[in-house]
């Protein structure tokens, strides 16, 4: 596929390997490329890999947030296919570079023309499609479920797709389910910030809102998926690579200041309050029994990567 680049690309077409191709594309610090954008985009391939998506199809991608999923999803599926990323986050959320900086990056880049990018919610944009929505041979949820604010917006989802008469879903989401003793501080983690977020008032997301929201596992994800009338045809697992550092950032920022002074602020029982404290607890109990309050030593959940398509 990465023949297929057309000319004007900075990177040769033979000599350059995915990763560069997909760096070049995204708007990235430098200085940040071995420790967290390139894994990033190594382990979304791999989630490609994973899904059997095909070279030639049009999929919509629902929560592109900065376009990662996008760029790698249209380097896979070629010139002959397309992606459609939407998002309803304020253009300006993002750090250190706002979601308009990074769509307006990728798309002068070599794969900006097979990407289109729409900030609007997935009910307003399928409704706008009318007879139009078939042109998708299928939808991504890549890492975009724990963005959701609450459990029913879930359900609702995945009843506007079945609605909309999608019958292929990739989806790809942290799975939840240790299998290595390093991964349970960012199970821990996840789910204090899931604590905060269900039980605070809610409110507009703001731009430097947390990563983690609703936190839906993988249970949850099917119960919803079940009752719209979705079914998973196939299901992976891939384990996340040691220098994929997800799981170090989320264990950081729930053991941070700017976590724990939310907690404070926030407008929570008494109850609400000693639960996520418990949770932060036991969150630095994993970390001392790690034998060290240095991040370096927790490992990223692996990711749950299901095919879901709809019953005819």
């Amino acid at each position: 596929m990465i023949e297929n680049l057309g000319p004007g690309s900075a990177l040769h077409p033979k000599s350059a390997s995915k990763i560069d191709i997909l760096l070049e594309s995204s708007l990235h610090d430098a200085e940040l490329v071995s420790s967290f954008h390139a894994p990033r985009f190594r382990q979304r391939l791999a989630i490609i890999q994973a899904w059997g998506v095909r070279e030639g199809e049009t999929i919509l991608d629902i929560g592109c947030g900065q376009g990662e999923s996008c760029l790698a999803l249209a380097l896979e599926v070629g010139p002959r296919g397309h992606i459609t990323g939407i998002d309803p986050a304020q253009l300006d959320y993002g750090h250190p570079f706002t979601m308009r900086e990074a769509h307006h990056h990728i798309q002068k880049s070599v794969l900006g023309p097979r990407i289109s990018f729409f900030p609007v919610d997935t009910p307003s944009y399928l409704a706008k499609l009318d007879g139009q929505r078939k042109h998708f041979d299928s939808v991504t949820l890549c890492h975009s479920l724990w963005y959701f604010p609450n459990d029913q917006a879930v359900y609702s989802l995945f009843e506007t797709l079945a609605k909309a008469r999608i019958r292929r879903l990739y989806l790809a989401e942290w799975s939840y389910e240790p299998t290595c003793p390093s991964q349970v501080a960012h199970i821990l983690a996840a789910k204090a910030q899931a604590l905060l977020y269900r039980y605070k008032t809610p409110s507009e997301p703001g731009l430097r809102e947390q990563n983690v929201r609703v936190g839906v596992d993988q249970q949850l994800i099917l119960k919803a998926a079940h009752a719209a009338g979705f079914k998973v045809t196939e299901e992976r697992f891939i384990s996340s690579a040691g220098d994929m550092r997800e799981g170090q950032f989320e264990v950081r920022f729930v053991l941070g200041r700017v976590f724990q002074q939310r907690v404070a602020d926030a407008c929570l029982t008494e109850n609400q309050r000693e639960e996520i404290n418990a949770a932060i607890l036991k969150l630095q109990s994993e970390m001392e029994r790690l034998g060290s309050t240095n991040t370096a030593t927790v490992g990223s959940m692996d990711v749950w990567c299901p095919v879901l398509e709809l019953n005819k």
